[in-house]
């Protein structure tokens, strides 16, 4: 019988990789996009994160009695407004561009207007989509939380991003059509069925929850990864190729056949075998942040350049017994935005340098020190050598 992961397993692993728990992240899409092939390996020169940074702007978020976040892990953007979960509890808040608490809600629970998770956010105008994947729905909220309405699936996908008027849906290895195996399917705005796609001949070895969606804006069009393989698929219409190859080779454990075969062997393999059987990357313009698993809980992170494939470990240590909370959320061309705990910000600056640090209209470090609440950094990294 296959095993099935708790999506919290695989939430707590990519929180060791960093803290995100999802990543909806927006991708500035490249001038020339042939296929790349950038080999990696495990071990590899490590750097500091201080030292790789060249500037920062930062952003508090205002703490209030209603405004305390337990974590920023994505944002949607849209009329002024920041719009993000906060942790696993289903809450939404609702900031200003400027970090000034507005409001904030929760639907969570059983009830037919409400969300049994919340996977995904959208923001479209004044009206927020969110993904209930317990049950498939996308239910549509005003910004003070009010029911607008419900999009209700022909088939449940796993993840999903919207798209070209209507929606691209990951099956997440539980694929459709018996032998035909479809695993990613284009619906209309009602999530109808519009077409399918199959890029992979074989399933999972076992089905696996994550709540990091597979999907991500690239451009006008969308990138997918499985969440076992090594190639990033670019989304055109309603066709898709290969875009980007992250390739561990013999150190990659999913290219061992006899894994993809039985489940219950590459369970055992992944604490053992020291191999690489999960990764996250964060595709920008010219760089990616890239977090990989060898086991379940040993992580490492890497900052690679596209055009030359040249790559640095990132050291994350803030001092002996501690590591710096530096969660990617997205790029914005050569930027890279990340979530920081507060306390974190002052040795963070002090490291890079004073002149290195330009806070947002609105945001001291004194505030910032003040609250509990973490901050938002606008990260530009040095160029490699």
């Amino acid at each position: 019988m296959k095993r099935i992961f708790p999506a919290l397993l695989v939430a707590v692993l990519f929180a060791a990789c960093g803290g995100e728990a999802e990543s909806t992240i927006e991708i500035v899409q490249q001038a020339n996009d042939e296929f790349k092939v950038i080999p990696l390996t495990i071990e590899s020169e490590k750097r500091k994160l201080s030292e790789m940074i060249e500037s920062i702007e930062v952003m508090g978020l205002e703490e209030t009695d209603e405004g305390l976040l337990s974590g920023v892990y994505n944002f949607s953007q849209a009329n002024e407004r920041l719009v993000f979960p906060s942790g696993s509890e289903g809450d939404v808040f609702v900031y200003s561009n400027e970090g000034k608490f507005i409001s904030t809600f929760s639907r969570k629970g059983e009830g037919p207007e409400e969300y049994g998770s919340l996977q995904h956010l959208w923001i479209s105008k004044d009206t927020l989509f969110i993904h209930d994947r317990n049950r498939g729905n996308i239910n549509k909220y005003d910004f003070e939380g009010k029911y607008l309405g419900q999009i209700k699936p022909s088939v449940k996908s796993a993840h999903l991003y919207p798209y070209k008027g209507g929606y691209v849906g990951d099956m997440n290895g539980m694929p459709i059509y018996d032998s035909l195996k479809f695993n990613i399917v284009f619906f209309d705005d009602q999530l109808k069925i519009r077409g399918m796609e199959n890029l992979y001949k074989d399933v999972m070895p076992f089905p696996i929850e994550s709540s990091i969606n597979s999907l991500a804006a690239y451009g006008d069009d969308l990138l997918y990864k499985e969440i076992f393989g090594d190639t990033i698929f670019l989304i055109q219409n309603e066709t898709i190729r290969p875009l980007l190859k992250l390739d561990f080779g013999s150190d990659y454990l999913w290219n061992d056949e006899t894994m993809r075969a039985d489940g219950q062997k590459a369970m055992g393999s992944i604490q053992e075998s020291g191999k690489v059987w999960i990764f996250n990357p964060k595709v920008g313009n010219s760089k990616i942040y890239l977090n990989f698993n060898t086991s379940f809980s040993e992580a490492t992170r890497l900052l690679i350049d596209q055009n030359s494939g040249k790559y640095y470990q990132i050291d994350n240590k803030k001092n002996v017994e501690e590591n710096y909370a530096f969660v990617p959320i997205r790029w914005e061309e050569d930027v890279l935005i990340v979530s920081l705990n507060s306390y974190d910000l002052a040795e963070l600056i002090k490291e890079i340098g004073p002149e290195n640090a330009v806070f947002k209209k609105g945001s001291t470090l004194e505030s910032i020190e003040s609250s509990e609440n973490p901050v938002l950094l606008w990260v530009k990294f040095k160029d490699f050598e």
